[in-house]
């Protein structure tokens, strides 16, 4: 018993030890309070003639030529390509001018600061708060903080079009709930507080992943083992099926402090307090496909008394989850996604067809999908090369990333769509 104990204990010291350390990001603190208290929030109009295309007139060095600024609830957001930032930034109207602070973050490094911006009257507040026109034109105009600057940089952006879209529209979906604990979001992932944030990082989707307990609970988790890259401290290691739910509530915290959800519990907050419009269930345990199932009627069931408007797809990545979806007593009773070949999609009457990147345009198959009227969802897409010439050049109906930041920027930001 001693020789196990020193075992495990230097595994454990091992497990600490592989795991790199990166610096927190600090993010700034930001008094919205007093900003909300003292302005009128935008109705849904006046946030639709905000969003838009807007040309950077001022602080294009750190953030480009050109940004995507898109609304979502009573935040928004502003995406750019150069150095992949997101802001977030809350406010509203005072009389014929508005006022809205935030911060921003590159999302690809620890860079982070403090936003603050406004609309004059003479520039687009007067035709914002009459409600007149569509926005073009309208300035946003004030201050950010950067890491190393001693004071403000101005900043100047002018909106110049509205944001680029498809037709059947298009899938911006957040891999792992939104984002990776290497990305350093404050948020961990496949938690829900990640994926309640998911839009304003850019997200419209979002992809998670399931395993089950060692009691048949599903669970949201990447990972098949629980080690110190996504858990806080020791406490519990090895496979999440060798625990139960009560063991894993009891000991287990993600790597930002919040409680592993189960399924259902994540289901039903996304529902309830966020817009994605699709989740996609990267299903990892073949036991569980079941009551899996059975979750996504009773999420289905509580959406539409909720007059909630979501797809959830249940998705089929291996053969092993295949030929138990196939065989189980509620196939058909969700919608689903399959990455296996085109004859499994068909045999299992797949709604999206989504293969990797790596297998190129496959612009045939995908006309083929569409005609048979199913869509296709193309993974895990972070490269702007690559984002661009699939945008460009292919017809997929929505890309699973880890920086949806990205992807927003570069999606709403194209001139040659399909």
């Amino acid at each position: 018993m001693k020789n196990i104990t020193l075992v495990l204990a230097a595994l454990v010291l091992c497990l600490n030890g592989c795991v790199s350390e990166l610096t927190p990001v600090v993010y700034p603190t930001v008094d919205y309070e007093t900003v909300i208290s003292t302005t009128t929030p935008l109705t849904l109009e006046q946030r639709a003639q905000m969003n838009g295309i807007y040309i950077m007139q001022e602080g294009r060095s750190t953030f480009g030529d050109t940004v995507a600024v898109r609304w979502d609830g009573e935040a928004m957001s502003i995406y750019t390509v150069k150095s992949v930032s997101f802001f977030y930034v809350r406010g509203g109207m005072r009389t014929d001018s508005a006022r809205f602070v935030g911060y921003w973050r590159a999302v690809q490094g620890p860079e982070t600061g403090e936003v603050s911006l406004g609309i004059l009257a003479s520039e687009g507040g007067k035709e914002l708060a009459e409600g007149k026109g569509n926005g073009v034109g309208l300035t946003l105009r004030g201050t950010i903080t950067s890491p190393g600057s001693s004071r403000p940089n101005t900043l100047v952006l002018k909106k110049i079009k509205a944001l680029a879209n498809r037709t059947r529209g298009f899938e911006i979906i957040g891999h792992r709930g939104g984002g990776r604990n290497s990305d350093r979001l404050g948020k961990s992932e496949n938690s829900i507080e990640l994926m309640l944030f998911a839009s304003q990082l850019g997200a419209t989707a979002c992809e998670i992943d399931v395993y089950g307990t060692s009691d048949g609970v599903p669970v949201v988790f990447h990972d098949p083992t629980f080690t110190p890259r996504t858990v806080q401290g020791a406490y519990l290691l090895g496979d999440i099926s060798n625990y139960s739910l009560r063991q894993i509530r009891g000991f287990v915290r993600l790597v930002n402090g919040e409680q592993l959800p189960t399924l259902e519990e994540a289901l039903m907050e996304v529902v309830d307090k966020s817009t994605i419009r699709t989740i996609w269930l990267d299903n990892k345990d073949s036991r569980v496909v079941d009551e899996i199932l059975a979750i996504h009627q009773r999420v289905m069931d509580h959406a539409a008394s909720k007059k909630r408007t979501i797809r959830i797809l249940f998705g089929i990545p291996t053969t092993e989850i295949y030929d138990a979806y196939m065989k189980s007593p509620l196939k058909g009773t969700a919608p689903v996604l399959c990455e296996l070949d085109q004859a499994s999609v068909r045999a299992s009457n797949a709604a999206v067809w989504a293969p990797r990147f790596t297998d190129g345009l496959q612009s045939d198959v995908v006309a083929q999908m569409h005609k048979e009227g199913r869509d296709v969802y193309c993974w895990t897409m972070d490269d702007p090369g690559f984002i661009l010439r699939f945008l460009t050049e292919g017809d997929f109906d929505g890309f699973c990333t880890n920086y949806p930041t990205l992807l927003a920027a570069l999606f709403y930001t194209r001139k040659d769509l399909k």
